[in-house]
């Protein structure tokens, strides 16, 4: 028995390792490509873009992440009956959107910023059809601890998209395209990328969602249970892109409002939008980590409640050490990396406050999932519904009284109420905060950061690039032998990462 739940251990670090690989391969893609796209379309271009991407993103997520968690989450459970419950509700659900999409494509344009963008939502609403099945393949997958297909999938996916994205910029450069035909040509890569996945999902394993199509009894109070619960768990999983769409309604035209020209406007706005690559880039650790041990913890709460609690505090307890170190060295470097990737510093202000979000929504992913797992989903959904309202409420107002930096404070502080009442909420300590060794180890880190900056030259964006990579390496180095010689953690948090030796 022991042997059996070591390699069941060991099986689940490698699959850490695995997704944390692809997603940083992922990542690093995604972030590339604004680079060439931004300097060659310009913010404006950049704008254009980054006003559809909020629902192809909402999409992706759904894909790749939300829905396969929910499906590895009753799988877990030994009920397949749920799991055809769940499949048929997809694919009811997403049938019903794509065709809301088309039906009101125009007017959505208009209210996103230009009726040019319908063919985009013409894509996004043909990409929802994809997502019943990519997310099936990707979950029982996942369900099983081989995080193999997702991994794969993950990097094709990024690789197609964010090619057919670069080479939409080079059509703008070569043919003078307009901002919102090269914007609508770049949303195609979505379509490309998904359709892709899927026919590599097919050939893989042809039979993997056969069992979903046998017919059996329906039961709506099942469905409806099935449905809300699920709702609710991947709401988390979207809601900073909700939060990016709430921005494309308001952002520009309270910008307008307050006065801004509108290509000034619509400037701004795509100079705002470089924190989000930023923010994913920060994010793709922890959530590498939830993917891989939400199964493990959902089995523990099912088998043994005194596991399960200390696994939880253990497992919160690493999440905040590690999204507090890399939001603090982010943001050390933070102006390197904006002059690295669009050339200038504008926005430093903005994007300072705005990649605060790497500590904030990890905490807030952690208690969204860990409620969900104790059956505490509706109390969750609240909580994040306020702070969804708060964010509606606040965006166009600060807009207006302080441009992109009240954009940044809408985002924060409906994401610190939310935090709040998870705290207040959940039966969880905030060891952290009383770890003074970590906090030397923090300090540590962040003046060798600071000395290398000192020290090297950063006029130009290689420079900038290089100072990046030296700081960020010699202030990890410094962070984790300065946390070692002061046994600031114990041997359980280090054994969380992939590549720790014990368990």
């Amino acid at each position: 028995m022991k042997l059996k739940t070591e390699k069941l251990e060991n099986q689940v670090r490698k699959s850490s390792l695995v997704i944390t690989l692809s997603g940083l391969i992922s990542k690093i893609l995604a972030a590339i490509y604004r680079i060439p796209y931004q300097n060659i379309v310009g913010d404006r271009g950049f704008y254009a873009y980054q006003q559809v991407y909020p629902l192809l993103a909402i999409i992706s997520a759904l894909s790749l992440t939300a829905l396969p968690n929910v499906v590895a989450s009753i799988f877990q459970k030994n009920k397949n009956e749920d799991l055809q419950i769940l499949f048929r509700l997809q694919m009811f659900i997403s049938l019903i959107f794509a065709l809301l999409l088309m039906l009101f494509c125009r007017p959505l344009a208009i209210i996103i910023g230009s009726e040019k963008l319908i063919f985009s939502i013409i894509i996004t609403a043909l990409i929802l059809l994809t997502v019943p099945f990519n997310s099936f393949y990707r979950g029982l997958a996942q369900a099983r601890v081989n995080m193999i297909p997702t991994a794969v999938s993950q990097v094709m996916e990024q690789i197609i998209r964010v090619g057919i994205i670069i080479l939409a910029a080079l059509f703008y450069k070569l043919f003078s395209l307009s901002i919102y035909r090269t914007a609508n040509m770049a949303a195609t890569g979505n379509l490309v990328a998904s359709l892709s996945i899927l026919i590599y999902f097919i050939y893989q394993d042809p039979k993997a969602l056969h069992f979903l199509v046998i017919k059996k009894e329906k039961s709506e109070t099942k469905t409806y249970s099935i449905g809300v619960s699920s709702l609710i768990f991947i709401f988390y999983t979207v809601y900073l892109l909700l939060f990016q769409f709430i921005d494309s309604l308001f952002v520009k035209n309270s910008l307008v409002g307050a006065g801004y020209h509108t290509i000034m406007a619509e400037a701004s706005k795509g100079v705002y939008d470089r924190g989000q690559p930023l923010i994913q880039f920060g994010l793709i650790f922890s959530t590498a980590f939830f993917t891989t041990f939400l199964p493990k913890l959902t089995r523990d709460y099912y088998h043994n409640q005194w596991i399960y609690q200390h696994e939880s505090q253990q497992f919160f307890d690493f999440i905040c050490y590690l999204n507090m170190t890399i939001y603090l060295g982010f943001s050390m470097i933070l102006a390197a990396m904006n002059r690295t990737l669009f050339e200038d510093n504008k926005g430093w202000l903005s994007l300072e406050i705005f990649i605060s979000i790497i500590f904030i929504s990890s905490l807030i992913q952690f208690f969204h999932q860990k409620l969900f797992i104790e059956n505490r989903q509706k109390k969750s959904f609240l909580f994040l519904c306020l702070g969804l309202v708060l964010k509606v409420i606040m965006t166009p107002l600060l807009t207006r009284l302080y441009g992109i930096v009240g954009s940044t404070l809408s985002t924060i502080l409906p994401l610190m109420l939310v935090l709040i009442l998870y705290i207040r909420y959940a039966n969880m300590e905030m060891k952290w905060f009383k770890n003074w060794r970590f906090m030397i180890s923090l300090l540590a880190m962040l003046i060798m950061v600071f000395v290398v900056q000192t020290i090297l030259p950063n006029e130009t964006r290689i420079e900038n690039f290089i100072e990046i990579v030296l700081a960020s390496l010699l202030g990890l180095i410094t962070f984790i032998f300065v946390a070692k010689r002061l046994n600031a953690f114990d041997k359980k948090l280090w054994s969380y990462l992939p590549f720790a030796k014990e368990k």
